[in-house]
């Protein structure tokens, strides 16, 4: 039965790091503590991609960066620009996942069409917490 104690109440972690539209490999952003489970996914960004067809930044656990987020539009000025969740570019499954490692997340930019020449850079903020012995969330 739940009361004012319970569930426990959680401090938010955040890592931030940044992704530039000449960040067509996977880069390291930053790293993740095992038990942590990713509850928020945002992208921060002053300028829109001008990329000729699409623009698209991902997160991940791998190099391939599209775990945790993937397919990110950052051509639209709506979400290339400004403070916004990633929303419906989250993968669902890896978010409020306890992570059994310690996890390198890797960031990615990538586009179609004419290149760019102006946009970027995106500040990716992870907001998580650390779970204690035995908890799961």
């Amino acid at each position: 039965m739940a009361n004012t104690l319970t569930p426990k109440a959680r401090s938010l972690l955040t890592k931030m790091g940044t992704i530039a539209r000449t960040d067509t490999t996977a880069k390291t952003l930053f790293g993740i503590p095992k038990d942590a489970l990713i509850v928020g996914i945002y992208v921060i960004g002053a300028a829109a991609s001008d990329a000729g067809t699409t623009a698209t930044i991902g997160i991940g656990s791998s190099t391939s960066a599209n775990e945790y987020m993937t397919g990110y539009d950052v051509k639209t000025a709506a979400t290339g620009e400004g403070y916004n969740p990633a929303g419906a570019a989250a993968v669902g499954s890896a978010l409020a996942s306890k992570l059994t490692a310690d996890v390198t997340v890797y960031g990615i930019y990538a586009e179609s069409g004419s290149a760019s020449s102006a946009g970027g850079s995106w500040t990716i903020k992870v907001e998580y917490y650390v779970t204690g012995p035995g908890e799961t969330l």
